[in-house]
């Protein structure tokens, strides 16, 4: 892979990935990658450990974050970038955020003992390494039971939205994600648009719209399921606005086998001057170009 590329979304086993922050930042640097972001759910406790890899291995680590926000009702995620990770206004969200999920945790871990399932809550703290816990930890806790024959099926059956044992869980506005993060100094990104589920009659450009009146500073063009002209659409929605264009591969590790960091899919190719726009960007107050 040429050095000009960054994959400025990715996550760790302190949300829902499967490798350690520094692994993440060795992969990084055998990748070829000049950047990369950190984007764990809800926190950034896995920070500190990514930027002592990074000035270690020489692979510019970028602050960033993902919080999943509700928006009509449904799941959109905001990316931050760029921001003060001792911020404590957006620290102690991200915490409010965390302790929802436990609720929410717990609440899985009922129904799915309602289901028959010989499952507690420790095992599934257990299998995260006690960091923040997220679906795919309990869809290891049950392949390991033999409750499910694979993550796929633990999540189709048990852990997606309207399965057995899903649970939703707290969210922000996308407003108030916005400004939380611009707040602690950084760069609110709207996350892969193609995934927004919008209402009817509505167009992702009237989501950004909305957005960028409460300060949202990018969006995410490149990513690995967004096909050539869908690139190519949201690159003209980040100049019609002036925003900040980033992309990454949303890379899980073992969760998602069939993307790959900084390539996702196989073409994947982030141009570095993403996380230097980002970093311009935060610096002039998360403001857009």
């Amino acid at each position: 892979m040429t050095p000009r590329c960054c994959d400025l979304h990715m996550h760790s086993t302190h949300s829902d990935g499967t490798m350690t922050p520094r692994e993440l930042v060795l992969l990084a640097k055998e990748s070829g990658l000049s950047a990369v972001a950190l984007t764990d759910h809800d926190t950034t406790s896995g920070m500190a450990e990514m930027q002592e890899a990074g000035r270690e291995l020489g692979v510019r680590v970028l602050s960033g974050v993902e919080i999943s926000v509700d928006y009509a009702g449904k799941t959109v995620h905001m990316l931050g970038y760029c921001f003060d990770t001792a911020g404590e206004h957006l620290q102690n969200a991200l915490d409010e955020l965390v302790r929802g999920r436990t609720e929410r945790n717990h609440e899985i871990v009922r129904k799915l003992q309602g289901h028959g399932i010989d499952i507690c809550y420790d095992e599934v703290v257990a299998e995260s390494g006690g960091k923040v816990v997220g679906r795919p930890h309990f869809a290891a806790v049950l392949l390991r039971k033999g409750a499910v024959e694979n993550w796929q099926q633990a999540f189709d059956e048990y852990l997606a939205s309207g399965a057995k044992a899903y649970v939703d869980r707290l969210k922000f506005s996308p407003e108030d994600s916005v400004r939380m993060i611009r707040d602690a100094g950084g760069v609110a990104v709207l996350a892969h648009p193609k995934f927004v589920r919008l209402q009817e009659g509505e167009q992702i450009v009237d989501v950004v719209e909305r957005l960028v009146e409460a300060g949202l500073g990018g969006i995410e063009c490149w990513y690995s399921m967004h096909s050539p002209d869908e690139t190519n659409y949201y690159l003209e929605i980040a100049r019609r606005f002036n925003l900040v264009v980033t992309g990454g591969s949303d890379f899980h590790g073992g969760v998602k086998p069939d993307i790959s960091m900084g390539t996702g899919q196989g073409s994947l190719c982030v141009p570095l001057s993403c996380a230097d726009a980002i970093e311009a960007a935060a610096k002039s107050g998360g403001s857009r170009p």
